[in-house]
């Protein structure tokens, strides 16, 4: 079995949450997500999370908080092979709201907590985004949501 270890971030802006989509997969038409990527040679979690995040949404005005992370592991198979992937999120909270997405994802959208509970394609992301939603507002960082979004 391989091992991959990516890393991510928890987009955070005013009470929403950026959700990529990614298009078609083998399960669903609409595979939504959050940005992510492999951890390259001699990058830390951060540094490739923050790679990731700009390479996949142009955002590079981001605050990480550094005390939370997120790790979750999934498996699948490319080819023939199974891969055993780690992946390490962050939260970021950024002022940006316009963002440029990759040639990787057909769409963005910021969503409200329970509105990227429904979207969200995978129930490990899911657990994801509950327990950003859970650390912001233990931290009193959770905003309300306006409704221009």
């Amino acid at each position: 079995m391989q091992l991959e270890t990516s890393a991510g971030i928890v987009v955070y802006n005013s009470g929403h949450y950026l959700l990529l989509n990614y298009g078609r997969s083998r399960i669903t038409e609409n595979r939504w997500g959050l940005t992510k990527g492999r951890i390259e040679e001699n990058e830390t979690v951060m540094q490739a999370a923050l790679r990731e995040t700009f390479e996949e949404t142009g955002i590079s005005d981001i605050s990480i908080l550094e005390e939370f992370q997120h790790k979750i592991i999934y498996y699948f198979s490319r080819g023939s092979h199974r891969i055993k992937k780690t992946v390490i999120y962050l939260i970021g909270i950024s002022p940006v709201k316009e963002i440029t997405i990759s040639k990787e994802h057909i769409g963005f959208h910021w969503a409200k907590y329970e509105d990227a509970l429904e979207m969200l394609t995978f129930e490990n992301t899911r657990k994801v985004i509950r327990a950003a939603e859970r650390y912001l507002r233990d931290n009193e960082l959770a905003k309300e949501p306006s409704e221009e979004n």
